[in-house]
């Protein structure tokens, strides 16, 4: 299996000191040791160690007053990196991040050839080069992280692909990715990648402890992380609201919006051409997101009855100034709780802006490294979320 050269495997408790400190941004020994439930002696053994690994950073905090001043505990972002990938149907978008979230660099290429191999070895490519314009040592570089719109079979290493991505169903393809790279591979549907890119990089106090992430694009997809775990399923495949609307249809997706324009006289083949938004007529927009809205605020219902998160994110492929328009028109109405005395919880949108597919990607890696969710994860393969072997 292709392993860091530096980072060794964390055990569970660092795991938790790595969340509870990328959570609280800075945070004191003691209030980290309270938090996690630990002494302060094996708090202070466990944070020597990440330390020494260069996961934390530690500085004083001069508050002006008298005595000793604090020492304040924040994650080193610029002690490892991880890449994204995902796709549209005619591009390929790939981001290097640091452990902030922070893209340091980003392509979106064309793909003129539509197979794993050749989409593989072209990102491979580029994050080689980027790596490379960046100086991230070898031993910094976390992995890379894939979202794929599809869901995956019932064996080990299949994938059941969107009808749009058939090129990547078949298991071989998913073997060319994983051994195109020279880290380890990770692999994500789009609604699990992007729920976890909130959750790591947009999640706020005021969120709560767990969060359902409804995702748009070529289908209606969604990811749950429940109490810092993200929630699977039996085969991967949990978390799915677009099972509410038949094929047959209208449905709120991304791709049904493309039906739409084009039904109305407006050209636009793909997603990532939907952010030019001067060229689509108001009136026509506004007319699927009435529509889109009302189907999303059935959606909700039946989510906030299954799953009671303590927020639901609206997230996706659409531009983010669709998105808000479409959020701000689910808002616009209550919506009946899903059983008597329960209430909605609150629904935004995504935090991570208009990259967030390429943070959720990258965010994979760095999430079965570093977070306690996906503990018992290591060493697996490379579907759902694990790694690859070589």
């Amino acid at each position: 299996m292709k392993e860091s050269l530096k980072l060794r495997s964390l055990s569970l408790n660092e795991r938790r000191l790595v969340e509870l400190v990328a959570a609280n941004s800075h945070i004191a020994r003691i209030d980290l040791s309270r938090q996690a439930g630990m002494t302060g002696a094996t708090v202070t053994r466990l944070i020597g160690s990440l330390l020494e690994l260069g996961v934390f950073n530690e500085k004083a905090a001069h508050s002006g007053a008298s005595g000793q001043p604090k020492r304040m505990l924040s994650i080193s972002s610029n002690s490892f990196y991880s890449a994204g990938l995902t796709f549209s149907l005619s591009e390929m978008e790939v981001a290097i991040v640091d452990f902030s979230g922070t893209i340091l660099a980003s392509k979106t290429l064309a793909i003129p050839k539509r197979s794993a191999a050749f989409i593989a070895k072209t990102a491979q490519k580029y994050i080689a080069s980027m790596r490379q314009d960046l100086g991230i040592p070898e031993d910094q570089f976390i992995g890379v992280g894939c979202s794929i719109p599809g869901n995956f079979g019932p064996t080990e290493k299949s994938l059941k692909a969107h009808k749009l991505f058939l090129e990547f169903e078949d298991k071989d393809n998913l073997d060319n990715f994983a051994n195109a790279f020279d880290a380890p591979f990770f692999m994500e549907n789009d609604g699990s990648a992007a729920a976890l890119g909130e959750h790591v990089f947009g999640r706020e106090e005021s969120d709560g402890a767990s969060l359902f992430l409804v995702h748009i694009g070529y289908g209606l997809g969604g990811g749950a992380v429940v109490n810092g775990s993200l929630f699977r399923g039996s085969s991967g495949n949990a978390c799915l609201p677009g099972v509410l609307f038949p094929y047959d249809v209208p449905r709120p997706t991304a791709e049904d919006l493309l039906d739409h324009l084009n039904g109305k006289g407006v050209a636009i083949t793909d997603i990532n051409r939907l952010s030019k938004l001067d060229d689509i007529p108001h009136a026509i927009l506004v007319e699927w997101i009435d529509r889109a809205a009302d189907q999303l605020r059935h959606a909700i219902r039946v989510i906030s009855g299954l799953i009671d998160p303590s927020c639901i994110i609206i997230g996706g492929r659409l531009p983010i100034e669709i998105n808000e328009m479409l959020i701000q028109n689910i808002n616009s109405k209550p919506i009946e709780g899903p059983s008597r005395g329960l209430e909605i919880p609150p629904i935004r949108g995504t935090r991570l802006g208009p990259q967030a597919g390429a943070v959720g990607a990258a965010c994979i890696p760095l999430f079965s490294t570093f977070f306690t969710g996906s503990y018992s994860d290591a060493g697996s393969n490379y579907l759902n979320g694990r790694r690859a072997s070589s």
